[in-house]
């Protein structure tokens, strides 16, 4: 998502305020070419002195679907995030802080990814439209609950409740922005298998298949060479005394 400079309209105003009080405590000086030049010199001088001391913002910018009523949806949403963000300046509690910055960096996360697709928006929906705001809810609670005076066992009570749900809060932000990602790992493995093939069919790798057959091979070598000599046959011979030979044998 990118982010856009917007430029601040003080420059502007201070160009301008220059022109009105030349006008108003020195009209004469306007009817004068010299006159006019050296207010010009000094709406020009002031106009950049004021693009230095306010040289505007950096700001997300918008995320275009194509529908306005998603549009919107989607900048309501951006403006609650942020609204959880002003809650964890104002939170000193480590562990409250810690949930809320692992909730804002996946909402960015969402809306930058959301940014280079907006199509994905209608896998975040339950995180716009219940997750965020709940969260956001929560947290405005919160900070009432612990702006009070005196804070008996209910207020306690509540609050323990409320730093309890933020630690399941931002695990499921955390997947919301996971599951954006889904399409993307199967598109992945996909191109993957398309060059495993392109790969094998030009002889450049082993399919799984050729790695079988060599493997088996390569075993059936080994065993043929490890295994032990047969002994030779044994054979008789009967010599002319009758006698009975046997030869091979052990």
């Amino acid at each position: 998502m990118k982010k856009v400079h917007v430029k601040s309209a003080i420059p502007i105003y201070i160009a301008a305020a220059l022109w009105l009080i030349a006008g108003l405590l020195f009209p004469k000086l306007l009817m004068k070419l010299p006159g006019l030049i050296v207010v010009a010199a000094l709406s020009v001088a002031g106009y950049f002195l004021g693009s230095k001391l306010f040289p505007g913002r950096e700001v997300e910018e918008k995320i275009t679907t194509g529908d306005a009523a998603v549009d919107r949806e989607i900048e309501v949403a951006r403006e609650r995030l942020e609204n959880l963000r002003r809650a964890n300046e104002a939170i000193p509690d480590p562990e409250i802080t810690g949930n809320l910055d692992r909730m804002y960096a996946s909402g960015q996360q969402i809306f930058k990814e959301l940014g280079r697709d907006p199509r994905k928006v209608a896998l975040v929906r339950r995180f716009m439209n219940y997750y965020l705001p709940t969260s956001e809810k929560l947290m405005e609670q919160y900070q009432v609950l612990m702006n009070a005076g005196t804070k008996g066992e209910n207020i306690t009570s509540a609050m323990t409740t409320i730093e309890k749900s933020l630690g399941l809060a931002a695990n499921a932000f955390e997947k919301c922005a996971d599951n954006l990602y889904k399409d993307d790992e199967m598109d992945i493995d996909a191109e993957i298998k398309v060059m495993q093939t392109m790969l094998t069919g030009d002889n450049l790798i082993k399919t799984d298949m050729n790695s079988i057959r060599d493997a088996v091979t390569a075993t059936a070598k080994a065993a043929a060479q490890a295994a032990p000599q047969a002994a030779p046959a044994e054979t008789e011979k009967t010599t002319k005394d009758g006698i009975r030979l046997t030869l091979g044998g052990r």
